[in-house]
């Protein structure tokens, strides 16, 4: 077959979220034996950039600039699928084009439908467009994937999507943690941390990540363990209304105990996750949660919100909490942060339950789908 790739998303600096997931999913996919059957055409924008993995070096991968800067997908991508001859079309983290050629059969990767907390929302046209793009792909699309059992519910429930075409694969984690002694030392010292004295969020600072609330936990927290002299470390580029992120370590009174790290390479973050206390996720909500994979495979305890796929990806590996309560936050952070033998069974579930994770089977499972078309 020869399937396109909208691979827009993961040829990008900085990538995050769905961008990581498009990465990891297409080089995996990429790598495996059954894939070498297949044609495969990743579609790019005009600003794409060569990664270390090497996807010209691979006979049956071609690369094809998209040149043009607006409308890259109902009018580019569109024009490929009648230009390309495809028979398959697979989006892993954009929007399916609706003027496609005719016959292409089309899969598309939903990570969530938290359109709702984006700021074009906040645009009347963007709250008809964003509901209704995600709509389409879900009612035009022959096949679903969905990151996580509570993204298909949510599918299903709220907008009409046949469960039939839905298959549920889990993202996958990256679990190489090496890096030198001097190395881990200055990335401490840049942020003005020290090993095991703080707790660590990762993520874009946007309202959906709860961090005024996380903010407000940890005020409560430091005053119950003051002893401790902990810091909270949030490590993420900022995003959008995030004034209040920005003033609540002042009006709850730990303006000296709260680091914005802004944006952190992949280096820099392993770092950061390895040498945490304890990490905290306050969602309120995700349709999946890989920070949380990430502090499972560095081995840190994981205190995690329930909302959204939270509890379900971090199951009985974390301690739970309701996102909407500061005062739940900060004692089940205060149960942990205090019980080093809590910490300990934690890291250890942690261990276990990352093996049922990873971009090689996720990659397995999504050119299955694929092949079934």
């Amino acid at each position: 077959m020869r399937i396109g790739v909208d691979a827009s998303r993961a040829f990008v600096p900085d990538r995050t979220g769905t961008e990581e997931y498009s990465w990891q999913i297409i080089k995996h996919i990429l790598a495996l034996p059954e894939a070498r059957k297949h044609e495969w055409i990743l579609y790019v924008k005009p600003n794409f950039q060569f990664s270390i993995f090497n996807f010209q070096s691979i006979p049956n991968v071609q690369i094809l600039k998209i040149q043009i800067p607006y409308l890259w997908t109902q009018v580019g991508l569109v024009w490929r699928t009648w230009v390309d001859r495809l028979d398959v079309l697979w989006i892993p983290a954009h929007t399916l084009p609706v003027l496609r050629k005719p016959g292409i059969k089309t899969i598309v990767t939903i990570h969530g439908i938290e359109y709702e907390w984006l700021p074009a929302y906040e645009n009347a046209l963007q709250r008809w467009y964003l509901p209704l793009s995600t709509q389409y792909a879900v009612l035009s699309a022959h096949k679903i994937i969905a990151v996580s059992e509570f993204t298909k519910r949510q599918l299903v429930e709220r907008l009409g999507a046949e469960e039939r075409k839905i298959e549920v694969v889990y993202e996958g984690v990256e679990t190489n943690f090496q890096f030198s002694i001097t190395n881990f030392q200055s990335i401490l010292k840049k942020f003005k941390l020290q090993s095991k004295k703080y707790l660590l969020f990762v993520g874009t600072i946007q309202p959906r990540k709860n961090l005024e609330r996380l903010i407000e936990a940890f005020s409560v927290l430091s005053t119950q363990c003051s002893v401790l002299n902990l810091k909270l470390a949030i490590a993420g580029k900022w995003g959008w209304n995030y004034d209040g992120v920005k003033q609540a370590p002042v009006k709850f009174g730990v303006e000296d105990q709260v680091e914005f790290t802004g944006f952190v390479d992949e280096q820099e973050k392993k770092i950061l996750l390895q040498n945490c206390l304890v990490y905290v996720q306050p969602s309120i909500t995700e349709g999946f949660g890989l920070p949380v994979l990430e502090a499972f495979a560095a081995g840190v305890p994981v205190v995690s919100s329930s909302g959204g796929a939270l509890g379900e990806i971090t199951a009985d590996s974390g301690q739970l909490f309701d996102p909407e309560s500061a005062v739940d936050m900060a004692e089940k952070l205060k149960a942990v942060v205090r019980n080093g033998k809590l910490r300990r069974e934690l890291v250890r579930k942690g261990r276990e339950r990352i093996k049922k994770f990873s971009w090689s089977m996720a990659a397995e499972k999504t050119l299955k789908i694929i092949d079934g078309l």
